[in-house]
């Protein structure tokens, strides 16, 4: 797994979400080097990461984060990799300080039980649609990501660019990535993690309700959220200063 290690102070993960790369915290990435040793991770299949068959599976992928990353850092994840944030957490409690979750939930699709959160036809639509056409179906969900923010041609641009820098995600683990979307519900660790924990989410975000603020805050009363008026669900890219803002306090306090 490829990891890159740059800037200095007290460690600091960074998981990027589906479809990504590490390459998308580049403007974030800048300010927090500053203050802390950023471990920018690209899993399995994505970035300079390479893939085997299973490398996806949320079991597999958290017993292999434990063997690359420190024993003891400041947790960030974005997406998909809040969702896998969530599960290292509740497996090694004692080597997270803190965990920031950015446009991330416990459970991404809709239950009986949530209503905060996507049909799951959403999400089997990508994942048909990535057999017929992989660099169209990636596009449509850049445009989701960023639909109805502010600045969303800016951040659409700035993901495009940023993600190009590194070569295409493989197929089977965008695929391996839906199935953990799709399949995967933390609830019950989030409500039993520990460690402090802060949600920041845009109040524009397509992909995860602002209500999921609320419906986590019943599972976890403990939680500290925020949420970003006029951001989608890349805010680190069109508000990355108001979320370095609220990263870094969270993190030194």
């Amino acid at each position: 797994m490829h990891i890159k290690v740059i800037g200095q102070g007290p460690d600091l993960v960074m998981l990027h979400g589906w479809s990504m790369n590490s390459a998308v915290w580049h403007d974030l990435a800048k300010g927090l080097a500053e203050h802390f040793t950023l471990h920018l991770v690209d899993l399995p299949g994505h970035g300079q990461s390479e893939w085997q068959e299973g490398a996806l599976e949320l079991d597999t992928v958290v017993k292999t984060l434990s063997k690359v990353l420190p024993e003891s850092a400041y947790w960030l994840g974005w997406s998909l990799g809040g969702l896998i944030s969530i599960a290292f957490a509740s497996r090694f409690p004692e080597r997270i300080k803190k965990l920031l979750l950015l446009a991330a939930t416990p459970c991404f699709v809709k239950q009986a039980d949530w209503p905060c959160a996507m049909d799951v036809d959403v999400f089997k639509s990508f994942s048909d649609n990535l057999e017929q056409d992989q660099t169209a179906t990636l596009h449509r969900f850049l445009l989701l990501q960023a639909r109805g923010a502010q600045y969303s041609h800016d951040t659409i641009r700035t993901l495009t660019q940023q993600i190009t820098v590194e070569k295409p995600p493989v197929s089977d683990a965008l695929n391996a990535g839906l199935t953990l979307l799709i399949e995967t519900d933390l609830r019950a660790q989030f409500s039993a993690l520990q460690c402090p924990v802060k949600m920041v989410l845009g109040d524009r975000d397509t992909l995860i309700p602002k209500q999921m603020l609320e419906c986590s805050t019943q599972l976890n009363p403990k939680l500290t959220t925020v949420l970003l008026a006029g951001a989608g669900h890349a805010p680190f890219i069109s508000q990355a200063t108001n979320c370095q803002q609220e990263i870094e306090p969270f993190f030194n306090d």
